[in-house]
């Protein structure tokens, strides 16, 4: 029955084309759209059109087109389908992009089988959730800019990326989100009502792990003075200081962050070691940030980074990144 949309159903302007002879209705929004075009990109698109509809008198049109309906949210259709129809829209790494604009494309692109825009998506989502132990925490530090905002803050992001990320089997991005979301407190309060009890699980075992693990980091400040030590008494009572602060950070702190800076970052410039035993304690420090680094997989039950990293390159191409 050829009809006009109702009043409370909305056409997306620029993404009603009026020679197009397709309309795509998510929730109350209308597109009109290329059916050749959305089938060159998509192979699931493509089964969908070319695949013979039953002719129904009663079936829904709108101005003359049949009407296509998608179960899929009307905000992530309309990015997807702007990307599509709109090369610059959803450019490639380094441009901004929005961060819900993003996730969206990714999991529908995922969904209908665009690939050049899912690795694309993945490729921005990599800036800030890297496979990287440096660009973490370039990123975590403020010391690494990215190119992805956010025209709404949402404190739970990293919930909605790591339900994201599952979907779409891109298990290499969890541990850095599983990361930002177990070293945090404020997030661990919000993650009960956003996340998958299983999902939650992981989370809380890894908190666990973090604690022990910030502490493990900094079990240098036993190995100093060095023997090469300047200033023995003054490094001494500074060693002694730090002590006493990680113990009471440990001791009052819901979040550990084992991957943050070292202790002596966080004291007064009177209390920092001679240049020896900055040496020796920054160098242990990042080996053993770089042993819990290497252990975080396995403390959230996915695959070792090899593994992870082979899963990566199976689907983003080296020529998708910058």
């Amino acid at each position: 029955m050829d009809s006009a949309p109702p009043p409370d159903v909305r056409r997306v302007e620029d993404l009603w084309f009026i020679h197009a002879t397709l309309v795509i209705r998510a929730e109350n929004t209308l597109f009109r759209v290329h059916s050749d075009i959305l089938s060159a990109r998509s192979s699931v698109f493509q089964d969908m059109i070319s695949f013979p509809q039953p002719t129904q008198p009663d079936g829904e049109t709108v101005d003359g087109c049949v009407v296509v309906r998608l179960q899929d949210s009307a905000a992530e259709l309309e990015m997807f389908l702007r990307a599509i129809f709109d090369s610059s829209f959803f450019e490639r790494r380094p441009s901004p992009v929005e961060f819900f604009t993003t996730v969206g494309i990714m999991r529908l692109a995922h969904k209908y089988d665009v690939p050049y825009l899912f690795r694309r998506a993945l490729t921005h989502l990599d800036a800030i959730y890297p496979t990287n132990l440096q660009k973490l925490q370039g990123i975590r530090s403020a010391h690494i800019d990215h190119h992805i905002y956010y025209t709404t803050f949402v404190p739970h992001v990293h919930m909605i990326t790591l339900q994201a990320a599952s979907e779409v089997g891109a298990t290499w991005i969890l541990p850095a989100v599983y990361y930002s979301i177990a070293s945090d407190s404020d997030f661990m309060r919000q993650a009960a009502d956003h996340m998958h009890p299983h999902a939650m699980l992981r989370a809380l075992i890894a908190q666990t792990e973090f604690v022990r693990a910030t502490a493990s980091t900094h079990h240098f400040l036993r190995e100093l003075p060095s023997s090469g030590c300047t200033t023995h008494a003054k490094c001494t009572a500074h060693i002694s200081a730090a002590h006493d602060s990680l113990e009471l950070w440990l001791e009052h702190r819901d979040d550990c962050d084992p991957l943050s800076a070292w202790v002596f970052d966080y004291m007064e410039d009177d209390l920092q070691l001679c240049s020896a035993c900055s040496a020796v304690g920054e160098k242990m420090h990042e080996e053993a940030q770089e042993k819990f680094w290497d252990s975080l997989p396995g403390i959230l039950g996915l695959p070792d980074w090899v593994e992870l990293k082979r899963s990566k390159l199976d689907v983003v191409l080296v020529e998708d990144y910058p």
